[in-house]
């Protein structure tokens, strides 16, 4: 596996993939997981397979120039983690708005019961072109966390938001990516 130390300020530059996924305009960009209390800080749903019939995402997290992590330890730890486990979120959303959906994490092959974690995804309703989500995680039936606030720092254009300078005071400017072989 190759890893390869990248910039935030530049990652509208080299977070792109080769052939992206036809996705619904609200899933298109770069987004920052604002409020995060793991390692990582940003990825794209480019690599990902969308299915417009069953409304769903398949994002395999462990994909090349996808996600990233902190550059730390803990950062390094977390990469080689997902890569092993083949770490995959299996989006699915309530109807066609896309406006609320479960996620559910896949490691080694294996659906982690909904009754077990359940990760919420529900779109800002002052936000509808998809700039911002609300992140929720509820573990063992429980009522969900405050969880993270998901932003859109880059749009599908490769432009940046206006989000993207409050990014980059939250972040070190170093960040790990796992890179194309």
């Amino acid at each position: 596996m190759l890893i390869e130390t990248k910039q935030l300020k530049d990652i509208a530059n080299w977070m792109k993939v080769e052939h992206p996924a036809e996705l619904p305009e609200v899933l298109q960009g770069i987004f920052f997981m604002d409020g995060n209390g793991l390692p990582d800080d940003c990825l794209t749903m480019y690599s990902s397979e969308w299915n417009a019939d069953n409304l769903t995402l398949l994002l395999r997290v462990f994909d090349p120039v996808i996600w990233t992590f902190h550059s730390s330890t803990t950062g390094r730890l977390l990469l080689h983690f997902v890569k092993f486990a083949r770490f995959t979120y299996l989006f699915r959303f309530s109807d066609a708005t896309l406006q609320h959906g479960h996620i559910t994490p896949i490691m080694f092959g294996w659906s982690v019961p909904q009754w077990l974690v359940d990760f919420l995804i529900d779109r800002d309703p002052n936000s509808p072109n998809g700039d911002t989500w609300h992140r929720r995680n509820s573990f063992f039936g429980r009522p969900p966390d405050n969880g993270y606030t998901l932003r859109r720092v880059v749009d599908k254009d490769g432009n940046h938001t206006s989000a993207f300078p409050d990014m980059l005071s939250k972040v070190d400017s170093d960040c790990l990516i796992i890179a194309k072989e």
